[in-house]
């Protein structure tokens, strides 16, 4: 039985290396042959019947059809309500592109490439994902590799890093008109102590929102601090203030669950939302349809979010753009029952 041509063969009677038998086969971008060459290596191909090794020719291309999902230990993201949507946007256009998704962590202090995953560090992956956080140093490290990188809703913010970020701004603008057009005029913002930028945009654009509107925006009067984002952290906020004069008529939140931790707050104190007190969230997250009132707030199109940021990294792992782009996903007001007219000044 005749045996089956090698890239040897095709080599040895092409007059030139393996190395560019594999090139010109596999239509390597990266590498400039003649047109002569390219022919010349095609039609002996053509003549011996040469069919590739396709693990080989995957191995010499580094095409492994695998991406990276890198997260944080400590984030959770996986099972957080905001997030896990993002990450399943990701897995669908993932599998619709026909690549294969890996996931893996980080510690939560990055020191140097040791600390990078496995399947980045072996290259087992023609790209990466990551979540939320960023490290500067790691990223300079990975993009050493040639491997392509986009980050999703990421901080901090690198020059140099492909991002998918949520429109904050303008979900805040949204928020400050909302209540603006409500008639609320002793209005607040609850914002952790120490805010993430993305929150701290939400809060920029309430900030430029309201000043559109000729409200006179002071931090020392508008802002309350809670010590996080989480729920537990809102009540306690919430609490402190419902306890001094002058009680705000509308609070926006920086996320869904400080939201709902203000509504327990005011269900404590017997303050009703909204007859009382308009309350408005961020994210739009499964919970904020369900709390009592439903949740007004800032719907951000997760999936899209994850979709966008993976469909940007297989456009950089197929070489067809190797531009740095931050994009922007749009966003929109969901109102709901927790904000209405104000009827009354706050005793």
């Amino acid at each position: 039985m005749k045996a089956r041509p090698t890239i040897r063969d095709v080599a040895e009677q092409a007059g030139v290396s393996t190395t560019t038998v594999s090139f010109v086969l596999n239509d390597n971008p990266k590498e400039t042959i003649s047109p002569r060459v390219r022919q010349r290596v095609w039609e002996v191909a053509r003549a011996l019947n040469y069919q590739a090794n396709a693990a080989a020719a995957g191995l010499s291309r580094k095409r492994t059809r695998n991406v990276a999902l890198i997260f944080y230990k400590e984030d959770e993201a996986i099972t957080n309500q905001f997030y896990s949507f993002v990450v399943q946007g990701a897995i669908k256009q993932a599998i619709e592109s026909d690549y294969n998704l890996l996931f893996s962590y980080l510690e939560t202090t990055y020191s140097g490439f040791a600390d990078l995953p496995k399947i980045i560090r072996e290259q087992n992956a023609e790209g990466a994902l990551f979540v939320r956080h960023t490290a500067p140093k790691m990223i300079k490290d990975v993009q050493s590799l040639g491997m392509p990188i986009v980050a999703v809703d990421n901080t901090p913010l690198i020059k140099s890093l492909n991002t998918i970020q949520i429109d904050n701004k303008r979900g805040g603008i949204l928020a400050a008109e909302h209540l603006h057009q409500l008639g609320h005029q002793q209005l607040a913002c609850l914002m952790p102590v120490r805010p993430p930028p993305s929150v701290a945009d939400r809060l920029e654009g309430f900030r430029i929102g309201l000043e559109r509107h000729g409200h006179q925006f002071n931090a020392a009067r508008h802002v309350l601090h809670a010590k996080n984002l989480s729920f537990e952290a809102a009540v306690e906020a919430a609490r402190a203030r419902f306890a001094k004069p002058r009680v705000p008529t509308a609070i926006f939140c920086g996320n869904d669950e400080m939201a709902a931790g203000v509504l327990r707050a005011a269900r404590e104190v017997g303050r009703h939302v909204p007859n009382e007190l308009s309350v408005v969230g961020f994210d739009d997250v499964w919970m904020s349809r369900y709390v009592d009132p439903p949740l007004t707030t800032v719907r951000v199109e997760k999936e899209t979010l994850g979709r966008r940021a993976m469909s940007r990294l297989l456009e950089l792992v197929e070489c067809s753009d190797e531009m740095i782009k931050t994009e922007h996903v749009s966003v929109e007001l969901i109102v709901r029952g927790s904000t209405a007219r104000a009827k009354r000044s706050a005793p």
